[in-house]
């Protein structure tokens, strides 16, 4: 049987990842935008969550240190994300991690008001100067944890949703990367918590193996001037 969390917290993912180099070479931003997904709810340590796995790859890709921030925040939507970003104007730009939508699917909003907010945050991420890796909105009728007619009418939306920020994600120039899949309800046991909702630790570590490739496409956009030479 499916439990809700009973602990709401997540660990902390901020800080600095890889090496420190000396010299003035700079480290990269990592930034954390979205909801639980983004923020890693059900991860059980620092090392589990997605914010940290993606920044220790990113670090031994690039051979720099990589300063992480994670402002996603569990059951943020669309409207929620835009004030995330805002606070990461002080940043100096690097890469974004963009996950959101699964709330907007659950919640009565207006899917094309959610797709507009949408296109309106990724186009200010790319203004200020930040390479966008965007995770287009996850199924929630992939999580067994949730009731049959929520799954039902939730898959439908998060699908439109999904194609809705596919479609914004190109035009700007973001890169995209896999949402959860089916194996997500085929592996519940393996992938998800007790809650039959929110990915377990090894569920994490699946996600951020599926989303290396995207990462590693970002990491070449850096420029030579951010990376090691050598």
């Amino acid at each position: 049987m499916h439990r809700p969390p009973t602990d709401w917290s997540v660990p902390t993912a901020d800080g600095r990842y890889g090496p420190d180099l000396p010299g003035p070479q700079q480290p990269i931003s990592l930034l954390m935008l979205g909801d639980s997904l983004a923020q890693s709810l059900g991860a059980g340590r620092r090392e589990e969550t997605l914010g940290a796995r993606l920044a220790q790859v990113l670090s031994d890709t690039v051979e720099l240190p990589v300063d992480l921030r994670v402002f996603a925040r569990v059951g943020a939507t669309t409207r929620g994300v835009q004030l995330q970003a805002l606070r990461a104007g002080k940043l100096p730009p690097g890469v974004a991690v963009l996950i959101v939508g699964g709330n907007d699917a659950l919640l009565p909003l207006p899917l094309g008001r959610s797709s507009r907010r949408f296109a309106h945050l990724l186009r200010g991420l790319h203004e200020a100067g930040w390479l966008t890796v965007v995770v287009p909105c996850p199924n929630p009728g992939y999580a067994p944890g949730m009731r049959a007619p929520v799954r039902w009418v939730a898959g439908r939306r998060s699908q439109r949703l999904a194609r809705l920020q596919i479609r914004t994600a190109e035009r700007v120039g973001a890169v995209l990367a896999p949402s959860s899949g089916t194996e997500f309800r085929d592996r519940a046991a393996e992938l998800l918590g007790p809650d039959g909702v929110h990915p377990s630790p090894r569920g994490y570590a699946e996600h951020a193996e599926r989303m290396l490739p995207s990462l590693l496409t970002v990491a070449r956009q850096l420029g030579p001037a951010r990376l090691p030479i050598g």
